[in-house]
């Protein structure tokens, strides 16, 4: 489990107790396991070296930016406004003059933290992102501040010392983003906040934070390393828009109104607000709690990758006696219909019969699906049928992609190689 690497606490400890609540600094002896497989130096390297784009980087010295992208120049054939490969000089320079190096998006292209971010949503329940930092000696990339997500910091190298201080406002939204507020309220919080902890991260060490809470890093005399775990909450704010969002369908909520009047006469708006939560009221009553729950998901995860399919077709993809399983941040939903049951994965539906029900169901208590229960089911050509389905609208991953498929395939390869 992802969370048991962060934390010393058990899960549902840590949930109740810490998420949300209070900060958390582990230490590296008090884990089973170290980082080094998430990310190190040598993969650091190997990254930045390897075909990123300017995009995936940042340069950064006391909130100061620096351009990454300053005199490259795209590669020919690329779409106008591409963004260029980064110069591994410049990057070094950066860091030989104090800046820190930010690596952003990490758990979309590197295996292990997408692996790692994959299991701790489904673990914690809200979308996950991870970016490394990287900071030579006695620099600080950004002065003191707050994250509207929830963070958990992975020290992966080096050490880091980190001033905390209490929100100023509690569990702020992106609407409340540190960044995009002007200056003199950003005085005003600080002036707010109260002292809270001075601590150290030594490689190893975990340090959780929930969002709001203000925080100051600074490498010490080594380069530091650390990756940045952000979980983006879903909020009761999110839950009410997803509510206004469905009364677009309720004809009195599409009325236009007179502003001048409302403007002149605020017992006439304090009136309409009132009715307009009444009829808010009213629609939350009514409502299928499953459909909201499953938009308000949708739309929290649609910017969560899924763990990657094959891009070539295998023979024996779709074999219902192969050992297929739930594809890692994939969400799905199933609605009963007529004569059947349909599935949604993201924007895409398809419509399966009933008995393909409690299949989708025991999916959701285990990943690894149970084909010899669908064949026995649906018998073996409907079996297949629905198997394909299922690979095809993203749900499932084939044999070929599952470790025992993918030792198969090597099987059958060295099989035709020696033949």
């Amino acid at each position: 489990m992802s969370l048991k690497r962060c934390v010393a606490l058990p899960p549902d400890e840590f949930r109740s107790s810490v998420f949300g609540h209070r900060y958390l600094h582990t230490q590296a002896a008090e884990l089973a396991d170290d980082f080094a497989d998430l990310f190190s130096p040598d993969a650091l390297e190997e990254l930045v070296s390897g075909g990123l784009r300017t995009s995936s980087l940042r340069l950064v010295r006391d909130g100061v930016e620096r351009d990454v992208a300053r005199d490259r120049v795209p590669e020919s054939g690329d779409a106008p406004g591409a963004a260029p490969f980064p110069s591994t000089d410049g990057i070094r320079a950066g860091l030989a003059a104090g800046q820190t190096l930010i690596v952003r998006s990490l758990h979309r292209f590197h295996p292990p933290i997408r692996r790692f971010a994959h299991e701790l949503a489904a673990e914690i329940g809200h979308p996950v992102k991870v970016n490394a930092f990287v900071t030579p000696p006695g620099s600080q990339g950004v002065d003191l501040h707050f994250d509207v997500q929830d963070v958990i910091v992975l020290q992966i190298a080096g050490d880091k010392r980190w001033l905390l201080r209490t929100p100023p406002l509690r569990d702020p939204l992106s609407a409340h983003a540190w960044f995009d507020v002007p200056d003199r309220r950003r005085e005003e919080m600080r002036a707010a906040s109260e002292p809270l902890a001075d601590l150290v991260l030594r490689t190893g060490d975990s340090l959780y934070l929930p969002r709001g809470t203000m925080h100051s890093p600074m490498a010490l005399d080594t380069l530091s390393i650390h990756l940045t775990v952000a979980v983006s909450t879903i909020t009761r704010h999110d839950v009410l828009t997803e509510l206004v969002r469905r009364a677009a369908d309720l004809d009195w909520m599409r009325v236009g109104v007179e502003t001048d009047r409302l403007v002149e006469d605020a017992a006439l708006t304090r009136s309409l607000l009132k009715e307009a939560g009444e009829r808010l009221a009213a629609l939350a009553a009514d409502v299928c709690p499953d459909d909201v729950m499953w938009s308000l998901r949708k739309t929290a995860f649609r910017e969560q990758t899924p763990e990657p399919v094959p891009i070539l077709p295998v023979s024996g993809d779709v074999c219902p006696q192969g050992v297929h399983r739930l594809r890692a941040g994939v969400y799905f939903h199933t609605a009963a219909v007529k004569d059947g049951v349909q599935l949604s994965v993201g924007g895409r539906r398809v419509r399966l019969p009933a008995a393909v029900s409690p299949f989708l169901a025991a999916l959701r208590r285990d990943r690894a699906a149970d084909m010899a229960g669908l064949t026995a089911a649906l018998g073996e050509d409907n079996a297949r049928k629905v198997a394909a389905a299922l690979v095809d609208i993203g749900l499932l991953l084939p044999p070929s992609a599952t470790p025992q498929g993918a030792a198969a395939s090597q099987h059958r390869a060295a099989g035709r190689l020696t033949e």
